[in-house]
C-alpha cells in the first residue's frame, strides 16, 4: 500500500481515542461533535497509544525503507508484487485489495 509518508505521519500521530468505548477520532480528520465528549457513549475522557508520535513514526518508516522496500524489487522482477494506492478513499483502497486477493 502505497502512501505519502508525510500523510502517513499524520494520520498515525493524530489518532486518539474514547477511553470508555474505544471509538476513532483524529485530530483533525474526525473530532468528537462536541469538544471533550465522545459521539458514541458521551464519555469526556480520550487516550493516545504512547507509540503515535511524529517521531516514533518516523523511525518506522526508516525502519521499513532499511529493511523491507529493499525486497520490493525482487517481488516486482517476478510479477508478484501488487501496488495499492492508499491515499485514495477507503472505500477505494478496500476494494483494490479486495481485487488483488480475489484475482
Amino acid at each position: 500500500i502505497e502512501v505519502d509518508e508525510e500523510a502517513l505521519v499524520e494520520r498515525i500521530a493524530g489518532r486518539f481515542s474514547c477511553a470508555t468505548c474505544g471509538a476513532p477520532y483524529h485530530d483533525r480528520f474526525k473530532l468528537p461533535k462536541i469538544d471533550d465528549q465522545c459521539d458514541v457513549c458521551g464519555g469526556h475522557d480520550f487516550k493516545r497509544r504512547d507509540d503515535d508520535n511524529e517521531q516514533t513514526v518516523r523511525r518506522r518508516l526508516a525502519e521499513y525503507r532499511a529493511k523491507t522496500a529493499p525486497i520490493l524489487p525482487f517481488y516486482a522482477e517476478r510479477g508478484i508484487l501488487s501496488r495499492v494506492d492508499g491515499m485514495a478513499s477507503v472505500e477505494s483502497v478496500a476494494a483494490s485489495i479486495d481485487a488483488i486477493l480475489d484475482g
